[in-house]
């Protein structure tokens, strides 16, 4: 009778630190399949299920910060030519503006009969100031217009882009030939054809 309980209490004991072992063993794993999923959901970039980027949320980026649509899409290529526009257009702007404003200054101090620093230069006399300053008023305005527009299309760069990336094209395509028939509606009778119909097979 002894013997029998040591050996179901040395049973028991091996089959404890068996399922204590699975436990340490697994654990481990679990956690780090619940941390990775985590991360997924928490990441900044979330793509669908395919891996492929999601167009409504490449948009949103584009409208947050040009380039950043691109960057959403793993165009890193594009990003030179992006930034490139932008820093153009800012170069322009700044440009523009900073002529417009000497001009105007300088056509104020004009009318009042000051001196300022385009006197005894060709366009020192108020009408020159004048249509100078208007011409730059404009340049300016129409680099911010083109701002604009550059910033449109970037955005819709991105979204086209992303929608095109989730686009499949599948290369396994069934074709089908066979006869057809229908009633010719003019003549009233029947035609016999040809018809060819592809199906995807997806």
């Amino acid at each position: 009778m002894k013997k029998q309980n040591i050996f179901l209490v040395i049973l028991l004991s091996i089959s404890g630190i068996n399922t204590f072992a699975q436990s340490t063993l697994t654990e481990p794993e679990v956690q780090d399949s619940i941390i990775l999923e985590e991360e997924a959901k928490i990441g900044f970039f979330q793509y669908n299920e395919e891996g492929n980027p999601v167009p409504k949320k490449t948009l949103t980026y584009s409208l947050i910060l040009p380039g950043m649509g691109q960057a959403y899409n793993r165009r890193w290529w594009k990003l030179p030519f992006v930034y490139g526009a932008v820093g153009g257009l800012v170069y322009a702007i700044d440009f523009n503006q900073s002529r417009y404003r000497r001009l105007r200054d300088a056509l104020e101090a004009e009318l009042l009969g000051e001196v300022h620093e385009f006197t005894d230069t060709p366009i020192g006399n108020a009408n020159s100031l004048r249509s100078n300053r208007d011409t730059y008023d404009r340049y300016t305005q129409l680099s911010y217009m083109g701002s604009i527009l550059l910033y449109g299309v970037i955005a819709i760069e991105a979204f086209t882009d992303a929608h095109l990336q989730n686009f499949d094209i599948s290369d396994d395509l069934s074709m089908e030939i066979k006869p057809s028939f229908r009633i010719d509606q003019i003549e009233n009778r029947p035609t016999v054809g040809v018809s060819i119909i592809v199906r995807p097979n997806w």
